[in-house]
């Protein structure tokens, strides 16, 4: 009969410590991975691209250029040949757009002003360009991407169904595995992209049908060029980094 206060105690330790082993189990217990709240920010502007994405590893020229140029572009300018003697010329000074057309009437040269249309102005203000810390370039229009090209050392974005000798804006001796050309790095060269793609990119609607990205290594600024390949209709899209 004494026992029995001592082995009511032991009881009730015994239950305390069970319930402080759950206590603590719940308390420490591990959440999946996929049912937690992962809280993410997406890069505002070039100065946040360095510690937003794990590192690409440097593997030669090309990775040492664009490790360079990670980063935030914005187009600053357009230039384009249109017919047999048109010319179109967009330009911002500051946070303005300016733009000009020109033609040629008895044999001279007239310019004239463009009105750009409020659609026209936010496509051209949207449309940017990003180099991420995987060296990965993408074209963004309105934060949605439109071309995405990975990084890869001894290779470019190359679908050429037609011959790229071809096309005047190509140098003759381009080709997948050589992206370095005279002062240009060439990231693509396609006469193979998306219609749709290509309508958005487009912003003069020259109809377009090949598209080539280049990084003008003298003019440190990207360069998108699409024209008709069967035709003169030729665009230059400008690029420069946005400055923070």
């Amino acid at each position: 009969m004494r026992l029995y206060p001592f082995i009511c105690l032991l009881l009730l330790f015994i239950c305390s410590c069970e319930d402080d082993v759950k206590n603590n189990s719940i308390k420490n217990k591990t959440i999946p991975v996929n049912q937690q709240k992962i809280n993410t920010v997406k890069p505002a502007d070039s100065t946040t691209y360095a510690d937003a994405l794990p590192a690409a590893q440097v593997k030669g020229r090309k990775g040492k250029r664009l490790q360079s140029l990670i980063g935030l572009y914005e187009l600053i300018a357009l230039e384009a040949s249109v017919g047999a003697n048109g010319m179109i010329d967009y330009d911002k000074v500051g946070s303005e757009w300016q733009a000009l057309g020109s033609s040629i009437s008895d044999g001279m040269r007239e310019s004239y002003d463009i009105t750009l249309e409020k659609k026209t102005l936010k496509s051209l203000n949207c449309l940017k360009l990003e180099v991420d810390n995987n060296f990965t370039v993408r074209l963004l229009m309105d934060n949605t991407t439109l071309i995405e090209l990975p990084y890869k050392e001894n290779e470019m974005t190359y679908q050429l169904i037609n011959n790229g000798a071809n096309y005047i804006s190509l140098p003759d001796n381009i080709t997948k595995s050589s992206s370095f050309s005279g002062s240009h790095l060439y990231l693509m060269a396609s006469d193979n992209v998306n219609k749709g793609i290509l309508q958005k990119i487009d912003l003069l609607g020259l109809s377009a049908d090949v598209l080539v990205l280049r990084y003008n290594l003298k003019e440190a600024q990207f360069e998108l060029n699409l024209f008709v390949g069967e035709c003169c209709d030729n665009s230059f899209y400008k690029f420069k980094r946005i400055n923070n």
